[in-house]
């Protein structure tokens, strides 16, 4: 088994993201990847990346019944797909993303010119 960890570290600006679909993750998934199969695996975590010839989609999957106790490492099944933006905008009815720099605690801040 190829072990990759997660990163977030070694980049200038990382963030939070929020994603909603309009037919729901299992929709999305099975037409994205055509090997993904919703009654083996749960969905972990989805990276998207901008590439030269589109999006590069990356959903990390834990089988059934195999997750972790709390604390402990537990393995991922890596599926990758390359989408254009227009049929990733296809199924989406938001999609927001906020870069931070690590200095600050996001979660103290508060806009106060609107």
């Amino acid at each position: 088994m190829k072990e990759q960890s997660f990163e977030l570290k070694e980049h200038d600006l990382v963030g939070y993201a929020a994603l909603d679909l309009k037919a729901g993750p299992e929709a999305f998934l099975s037409a994205v990847f055509p090997n993904y199969n919703p009654g083996r695996f749960v969905p972990v975590a989805i990276k998207v990346t901008f590439g030269k010839s589109g999006l590069i989609v990356a959903l990390y999957a834990s089988e059934v019944g195999k997750g972790s106790a709390a604390g402990n490492a537990f393995p991922v099944k890596k599926f990758k797909g390359l989408l254009s933006m227009e049929v990733f905008a296809a199924y989406m009815t938001h999609f927001s993303v906020t870069f931070s720099n690590e200095k600050f605690d996001m979660d103290r801040m508060r806009v106060k010119n609107r």
